[in-house]
């Protein structure tokens, strides 16, 4: 089930998204660490697709109609390396669901979250609202203490993949939303947050 996004409606917000997305995977390619970033699942059929698909998902779509796109087997490889505690590897067979999943509703929300800061920054607005978007199975705690409350909009945007990207420089104990890998959550407008009764 897709994440609940207050602001897809905003054609703003969408454009932001869309612009923003593009020229972060610019700067990875040019860098040649997108695979890095994203995790080494993808195969070149499969990064035909993401450079395909992620854009309409971000302009027109939602992360529901991502993951869908994005569910072929030949697009992922079938294992990974997995290393032992013996300090030799293993082949660790890839669950395509779930690492579709985590990537494509992961990568969807990080540029909502963008998109939408960018665009509520430019109209004048100084804060935002971090709520929970998916019900997660077990909620990291850092997530659990930003719910319902607000911070300022500058801060979600330096923050933009500090807790692991670039790994040379990830600080753990940076402010960023989402949190990391698998996080659900995501960040609204305050007057949004006082319609849906999402300000704790």
């Amino acid at each position: 089930m897709a994440f609940t996004y207050h602001h897809l409606d905003d054609a703003e917000v969408r454009a932001a998204m869309v612009e923003l997305w593009a020229a972060e995977n610019e700067e990875l390619l040019a860098s040649g660490r997108r695979p890095e970033c994203y995790g080494a699942d993808l195969l070149e059929a499969g990064w035909e697709e993401w450079e395909r698909a992620m854009p309409v998902a971000l302009g027109d779509r939602d992360d529901d109609w991502l993951v869908e796109q994005m569910l072929e087997p030949g697009f992922w490889r079938a294992t990974r390396p997995r290393r032992l505690k013996s300090g030799g590897f293993s082949e660790q067979r890839v669950n395509l669901q779930f690492t579709a999943n985590l990537i494509c509703r992961g990568e969807f929300n990080i540029a909502y979250v963008r998109g939408l800061a960018s665009t509520l920054l430019a109209r004048g607005e100084t804060e935002f609202v971090v709520y929970r978007a998916d019900p997660a199975y077990e909620p990291r705690p850092e997530c659990l203490a930003m719910e319902g409350h607000s911070f300022p909009l500058e801060d979600v945007l330096e923050g933009h993949r500090a807790r692991y990207w670039p790994p040379e420089s990830a600080d753990l104990d940076a402010f960023s939303v989402p949190a990391g890998f698998g996080c659900h959550h995501s960040i609204c407008s305050t007057a949004m947050a006082e319609r849906a009764a999402i300000a704790g």
